[in-house]
């Protein structure tokens, strides 16, 4: 049996990004977590507001750790690792997403899908366009290069990427993945005496 809101929030967002947000009713889920549905409605007004809560939930996670990298790796002349990092989480999180839940969210829950196209921009624009502008001023990145239109072109679009192909996480590691769509990628805007001293892992 849960004992707090949070324990339905872990929950929820478990199941609603593995199966879909319309799999489970308030009932199911009442049941499941061994609470009231009466319980479930006075954490949660309507299921709209579980599944926004528990997306938001989720995602201050995964900005939570990205945070906490940043924090323990300051190196201010190594930027590109960063930008490394954040993409290996983006791939791990859609890993653990059922496309079927971005469908459902688009579908029957805007506000809630609008929050996730929200946090994408966020972390595209926020985190890593400046993470790559300062790699530029720091003779990494080509002179040349246009940043913001790298941003758009490929590393805002990781997303159609992964679900391109059905089962592309079983096919190829996580590590085979971020080396292909995002370090190769990279490696293209660099400068030679960069990737000469400091080849990207």
């Amino acid at each position: 049996m849960v004992e707090d809101r949070k324990d339905i929030l872990v929950y929820a967002i478990e199941n609603f990004t593995k199966f879909g947000s319309k799999r489970f009713s308030m009932d199911e889920l009442a049941s499941n977590l061994g609470i009231s549905k009466k319980t479930l409605y006075r954490y949660f007004g309507s299921k709209e507001v579980l599944v926004r809560e528990s997306l938001t939930y989720y995602f201050d996670k995964i900005l939570a750790d990205i945070n906490k990298y940043i924090l323990e790796n300051p190196n201010e002349e190594q930027p590109l690792t960063t930008v490394i990092y954040i993409y290996k989480q983006g791939l791990m999180t859609f890993q653990e997403i059922n496309p079927s839940f971005l469908h459902g969210l688009n579908k029957y829950y805007p506000k809630a899908y609008q929050q996730y196209s929200q946090l994408k921009e966020d972390i595209v624009w926020n985190m890593v366009c400046p993470l790559l502008l300062k790699a530029q001023k720091l003779g990494q990145v080509r002179k040349n290069v246009n940043v913001e239109l790298v941003c758009v072109l490929f590393l805002s679009r990781m997303e159609e990427i992964v679900y391109s192909k059905p089962n592309l996480f079983d096919d190829y590691s996580i590590h085979e993945l971020l080396e292909h769509i995002i370090i190769n990628n990279l490696r293209g805007i660099l400068t030679l005496s960069y990737l000469q001293k400091s080849p990207l892992q």
